[in-house]
């Protein structure tokens, strides 16, 4: 179906005479075959500064009338809304639907100066590309920072749906002017049920380590850094910047090319470092709250049957700061940028110039892999469906619970100014070529089909700390 209308939003106004016709259109398209696209339409209002204390601002909009359940032939297909806000980036954009999964839709993207979004639209395979990719005020279609197929999960979309505004940065207001949600035949096109699943183990197959008869058929997840996501979002900041002084903030997006799901979860057992605590709002010697120890779950085809065993890894925590709510894997990542120099005797050294904090993820699939637009790739190599044996493999919707991981062939990406994205620069620190360097699980924790691939490298040039 043609985008067959044009918002116009001036500072705070929305044009009538288009709302009108745009609702009579929908009225039209409502009364038609079931099967046809639908389109609903809600208002929006305030989106509310952020002042110290946490707050979403839920716009409501009413479904019904539609089949009893929402799937690959049809279901949700495009999500718009025009937003008028100064500075974007203080915004997250989340759509909940009525059995409570939801996914994230715009996640602090724009820029420190980007304004607005223009009538900016959301599926699965949005013409205009990824919306962390995009320049405010993103007018057009985007692929969204979370998948659709994660709502269009078999549900009964009638009832109320929400659009979720959370303003994570105080200072500036905004106002939503409209949303609406359009249904419609094949609304995921090109995406289809997953071959390989605990329900569906007999088309499971072993990975490309596990070719011998011999050798046990463990399906392990390989983890790599895609380095697109990191060249389109870097940023250096000078040490009088108000916002980000003395950082090189950039995104960083790990995808998952290995044969099974990298998959955590707790069971309740809470740790002050490594003593056993009773329970997780006990406050540690430290003055942090207890951590949670996690499993990280193995998959093995064995006899024809899909088994698996829990082994400990690392540790979890329950983040509450702005625009979380949700648990963090610890000791995810690890940030360091590197200067090539060589020694007295002329031979080449690579000297570590700084390096962050280990940060923690919340993992859950952001995206996924295809053969097609070239994103997962590695060592010359493009990944994808057609190639990653197990694709689909695992469900990773979000990180609200203690269960969570990336699937086979899925991806998990931090934008540029998410917390932690960043490394701090030494004052007065030479301009020049530098090295970025981005190791995933440095620690160790977690079995992998292959650890020479968890280290990504690019070149950075450093020009505004003198």
């Amino acid at each position: 179906m043609k985008n067959f209308f044009v918002w116009f939003v001036g500072k705070d106004t929305i044009n009538v005479t288009a709302f009108k016709h745009f609702f009579c259109l929908n009225m039209l398209v409502m009364l038609s075959s079931p099967l046809v696209a639908q389109i609903f339409l809600a208002p929006g209002g305030a989106v509310n500064d952020y002042k110290d204390e946490f707050s979403i601002d839920s716009f409501p909009i009413k479904v019904s009338g539609l089949p009893a359940q929402i799937n690959y032939a049809f279901g949700l297909s495009k999500i718009c809304f025009s937003i008028t806000h100064p500075r974007v980036s203080d915004l997250k954009v989340e759509l909940v639907s009525p059995d409570g999964s939801s996914i994230w839709l715009s996640n602090r993207n724009g820029g420190i100066n980007g304004s607005g979004y223009a009538n900016t639209c959301f599926r699965s395979n949005g013409f205009n590309g990824y919306i962390h990719q995009g320049i405010a005020p993103f007018e057009g279609e985007f692929i969204p920072d979370g998948r659709l197929e994660f709502i269009n999960n078999n549900q009964n979309p009638n009832g109320i749906w929400y659009l979720l505004v959370r303003d994570l940065k105080t200072g500036l207001t905004g106002q939503l002017h409209i949303v609406s949600l359009e249904f419609g035949s094949n609304p995921m096109p090109g995406l289809g049920e997953a071959p390989c699943s605990i329900k569906t183990y007999a088309n499971c197959q072993c990975g490309s380590r596990n070719k011998s008869k011999k050798q046990k058929c463990v399906l392990l997840p390989d983890l790599i850094v895609l380095g697109k996501f990191t060249q389109n979002q870097i940023s250096e900041y000078a040490w009088d910047d108000p916002n980000y002084p003395g950082q090189l903030r950039f995104a960083v997006s790990v995808a998952n090319i290995g044969a099974g799901p990298m998959e955590t979860f707790g069971k309740g057992e809470w740790v002050c470092g490594t003593n056993p605590v009773n329970d997780s709002a006990q406050i540690c010697p430290d003055g942090q709250f207890p951590r949670q120890k996690i499993y990280q779950r193995v998959f093995e085809l064995k006899k024809q049957k899909l088994e698996w065993t829990d082994r400990e890894a690392g540790t979890n925590y329950f983040d509450n700061k702005p625009g979380h709510d949700h648990y963090h894997v610890d000791n995810w990542v690890v940030f360091r940028l590197i200067k090539n120099d060589t020694d007295d005797k002329g031979n080449p050294v690579f000297l570590k110039v700084a390096q962050s904090e280990k940060v923690s993820y919340c993992l859950f699939d952001s995206g996924a892999c295809t053969n097609n637009d070239g994103l997962c790739a590695w060592n010359g190599r493009v990944f994808g469906e057609k190639n990653l044996v197990n694709y689909g493999f695992g469900t990773y919707a979000s990180c609200k619970s203690g269960k969570q991981g990336i699937s086979v062939g899925g991806y998990d990406t931090y934008g540029m100014l998410y917390e932690g994205q960043f490394i701090q620069l030494p004052k007065n620190l030479p301009s020049g070529e530098y090295l970025l360097e981005v190791e995933i699980d440095p620690e160790k924790k977690y079995l992998e089909e292959d650890r020479s691939n968890n280290t990504y490298c690019q070149s950075v040039f450093i020009s505004k700390q003198q």
